[in-house]
């Protein structure tokens, strides 16, 4: 087999277990998103309205929220010298929460804004193709 054939098959071992490792966390993502309901209130929102963009934005939304909290935490906890009027710590992670999950939802409707405007511009150049033809 040799040295080549042995280092081709590291490689090989080490890449399927990020690949592996990659899709564990993913499964764990989506579980913790079924789990706190962002999945199944987006797709009854879709139905709902009858609307699968609606389901995209929303779903969008919650989890722009979902991530915006831990971070807009760990954040503020990282930078409170520059919160000096907080004299709680645990306020601290309150106010940095509500900040970052004010930012996810910014962050979320600006993504849904740019999906929207560039699905509207696709689907304008495909049909002036076709009238075209």
């Amino acid at each position: 087999m040799g040295i080549p054939g042995l280092i081709a098959m590291l490689v090989m071992i080490v890449l399927i277990g990020v690949g592996i490792g990659i899709g564990l966390f993913a499964c764990a993502v989506a579980a913790g998103l079924t789990l706190l309901g962002v999945v199944s209130s987006s797709v009854a929102l879709g139905f709902f309205t009858k609307r699968p963009a609606t389901a995209v934005r929303v779903l969008l939304l919650q989890c722009g929220i979902l991530a915006g909290i831990p971070a807009g935490a760990i954040t503020a906890w990282v930078g409170r010298a520059l919160l000096e009027k907080v004299d709680e710590s645990w306020m601290i992670a309150v106010y940095g929460g509500i900040g970052g999950a004010f930012a996810g939802a910014v962050l979320a409707l600006l993504l849904d804004f740019i999906f929207r405007h560039t699905h509207a511009w696709v689907e304008g150049r495909i049909k002036r193709k076709e009238l075209r033809a």
